[in-house]
């Protein structure tokens, strides 16, 4: 496992992230068996894996609570790099969530995150969107505060842009951005990508198998969609005219895939961590054998040859996806 260093900081990361938001055993991802994410959190931390990303609205406290389960119980929290988030909020028979970054709620949500994780502090905090009824500035000197008490290590950002983040780094220092990033969503390239690397902001890429879409099996191995909120979401891509699109392009990629001994979700994990300016991937994982398949994702290069034909094919699909519908780029809570 190759490891990273967080400018500003002195943690170093592992290029795979252990992403819990099916540990929430909600809609988003459907039912997930509590001992089956225990099983995960133990086969990753044995494998090398030192960072585990969560959130409140992950289950709605859900995730939040089996991850602090396990590591007190296992006496594994100095092991690891605690990464959780706090901005969204849900009311007991509301399905809606909201954003609330008051100075109340953050003080209340980060006292309820530390008690459900079973730490007295969070290695990384993040803010999970920008709410927009409260002004960044406000937001950013209630994260400083945390930050020089001691009971965060480091200050992230979820889901913002450059411009958010430039006014966030006036009252506060920011040490990582984590926003959507795959081979179908590459948005952050042109501008949020430059400025993290100009800024010394660590880039923690979520979604980097783009809801399971970019692993191939629903369109080369006839794998049943399913009939989960994220799924949902990226109901274009499986549906025609992008369904038998995509399947030509999967095909092409695996013949890539496959002259390195490695599955489509492995190169496509590889792909992801190191394009410039990206620190780690964090992949959501529900059992054992999904996670030693994304661990093939590490220790091996693709080559720069190689490189350029998956970016020749990237070019390919989008030229073949245009007038087909929009691309999706997700606005849902992440």
């Amino acid at each position: 496992m190759d490891y990273r260093k967080v400018s500003g900081s002195d943690m170093k990361v592992s290029v795979i992230a252990l992403g819990t938001w099916a540990f929430g055993n909600d809609c988003w991802w459907g039912h997930q068996d509590d001992a089956k994410s225990c099983d995960v959190l133990s086969e990753a931390i044995a494998s090398g894996i030192n960072l585990i990303d969560t959130a409140p609205i992950y289950g709605r406290g859900h995730s939040e609570e089996v991850v602090g389960k396990f590591l007190q119980k296992q006496g594994l929290r100095e092991q690891v790099i605690l990464a959780t988030k706090l901005g969204l909020k849900w009311e007991d028979k509301n399905p809606k969530i909201f954003h609330d970054l008051t100075p109340a709620k953050m003080l209340e949500e980060i006292d309820a995150s530390r008690k459900r994780l079973r730490t007295d502090y969070i290695d990384i905090y993040q803010v999970h969107w920008p709410d927009p009824d409260n002004p960044i500035g406000k937001t950013a000197e209630t994260m400083h505060k945390f930050y020089q008490k001691g009971i965060i290590r480091a200050v992230g950002v979820s889901n913002y842009s450059v411009g958010q983040m430039q006014e966030f780094k006036k009252y506060c220092p920011l040490h990582t951005l984590q926003p959507q990033y795959s081979m179908f969503e590459r948005s952050i390239e042109s501008e949020v990508v430059p400025f993290c690397t100009e800024s010394n902001i660590a880039i923690f890429a979520y979604a980097p198998l783009y809801a399971g879409i970019l692993t191939g099996k629903f369109f080369l191995d006839n794998v049943p969609i399913p009939n989960d909120v994220n799924r949902k979401v990226k109901q274009i891509e499986l549906t025609e005219p992008r369904f038998s699109i995509n399947k030509e392009f999967f095909k092409k990629l695996k013949n890539i895939a496959s002259s390195y001994g490695k599955t489509l979700t492995q190169l496509a994990i590889n792909w992801n961590f190191n394009q410039e300016g990206i620190t780690l991937a964090i992949v959501g994982t529900r059992s054992v054998t999904q996670l030693k398949d994304n661990l093939g994702s590490t220790d091996w290069q693709i080559s720069p040859d190689d490189m350029e034909k998956i970016k020749e094919l990237l070019e390919w699909r989008k030229e073949m996806c245009i007038g087909t519908g929009r691309d999706l780029s997700d606005k849902k809570i992440k």
